[in-house]
């Protein structure tokens, strides 16, 4: 196991170099001034599993912690996961497995969710918060950025069960189809035009918010949201933000948290199946599937006070990403580079500011590319 220090975390933060250029294998697969999604343009789904660990999506299930907690015996990562590793290996490509590249990570320095958010969706340094009552987003994000290029409300939309959620990902809520939590909705009519979103919705609005609380809404309610949402609205980008793993963590239900990986990974399958039943606009659309912080070596904890729950993961499929498994990162990742990678797919304008990211360019090199499969210096030693 992966012991992460003070020392250790200032050793991967100063090996950050200066930007790369954006990948031209994701800029040729868009389409030039296009709208997302329309013509020969990407789509995008971006899946966020909320403070989900590395340890389990590489490893599987943690045999000490499952043995204490009566869990049942430890599996390898691909039986906890098997639609995500089988979408790896004929589509995909994994970024931050110890031994292959360096690692991805939130910036932190508090390693919670808000800032963890807030920082995938502006692609920078969450500078303006560090802890879950910030204010959200500062900025432009890449949702409104998206919904600037997009035709019509409908073509972006974001679904997720913690209720904080939307307001890190867009200042404009309600230019776009959005329902966080059991009660946060914008462009209702959108939704209740299609009967099944409709039900959906309104099972979700009444549901206990178990295991989280307040407006938490169950991942069940939010995955089905997305994917009829996917087929009945077919919009450009679709953000989906299931957050039952780190509720269950934090109450200490290890059995719960694993229970909750393994309805995400059915998620990832329905998502993928759906996508396939697309045909060509199906697989030119890139799913990318990442975590919002990682956690605690207790595995229940997570934050400033916890610097190895900085590390986190992605997963990257169909569109422009080659078929490739474990993806070996060439620099030190942070959640800051998933907004530029999907500016690059998408041909929108880079963000020049010191404290951005960079596009994720392992992700379209060619496999055959030495350069692409060799382990970096400054990943620690698992």
């Amino acid at each position: 196991m992966l012991v992460w220090t003070a020392t250790l975390w200032a050793s991967f933060t100063s090996c950050i170099p200066a930007k790369d250029p954006p990948p031209p294998s994701a800029q040729t697969a868009a389409a030039r001034g296009a709208a997302p999604g329309e013509g020969g343009a990407t789509p995008v789904v971006l899946v966020v599993l909320d403070g989900v660990r590395w340890q389990e999506v590489f490893s599987g299930v943690d045999r000490t912690i499952a043995a204490a907690s009566g869990a049942g015996r430890g599996i390898g990562a691909r039986d906890l996961l098997p639609n995500v590793y089988a979408a790896i290996d004929t589509r995909g490509a994994l970024v931050g497995a110890p031994g292959h590249g360096r690692a991805i990570a939130a910036s932190g320095p508090n390693f919670v969710s808000m800032p963890g958010y807030s920082e995938i969706f502006e692609g920078r340094a969450p500078e303006g918060c560090q802890d879950n009552a910030c204010a959200g987003a500062a900025g432009r994000t890449i949702v409104d950025e998206i919904r600037g290029r997009a035709m019509a409300d409908s073509e972006v939309a974001l679904f997720a069960s913690w209720e904080r959620i939307a307001s890190a990902a867009t200042r404009e809520p309600a230019r776009m189809v959005l329902s966080a939590g059991r009660s946060d909705v914008r462009g209702a009519g959108l939704l209740a035009d299609d009967r099944e979103l409709r039900e959906t919705l309104e099972q979700g609005t009444r549901a206990d918010p178990y295991p989280g609380s307040d407006g938490f809404r169950p991942d069940r309610y939010t995955a089905a949201l997305a994917l009829r949402y996917l087929v009945a609205g077919r919009p450009a980008f679709l953000f989906v933000g299931l957050g039952e793993p780190d509720e269950y963590a934090h109450r200490g239900d290890y059995d719960g948290y694993l229970a909750s990986l393994r309805a995400a990974d059915r998620f990832v399958g329905d998502l993928l199946a759906s996508l396939d039943r697309m045909g060509e606009r199906g697989r030119r659309t890139l799913v990318l599937l990442t975590s919002d912080h990682g956690r605690a070596l207790d595995y229940r904890d997570h934050g400033g006070e916890y610097p190895e729950s900085a590390r986190v993961w992605l997963a990257a499929f169909g569109g422009p990403v080659r078929a490739r498994g474990f993806a070996a990162a060439p620099r030190p990742r942070r959640l800051a580079d998933i907004a530029p990678t999907i500016r690059a797919v998408l041909d929108l304008q880079p963000d020049e500011a010191p404290s951005g990211g960079a596009p994720l360019s392992e992700l379209f090199e060619d496999a055959s590319d030495p350069r692409a499969v060799r382990t970096a210096s400054c990943e620690p030693a698992p």
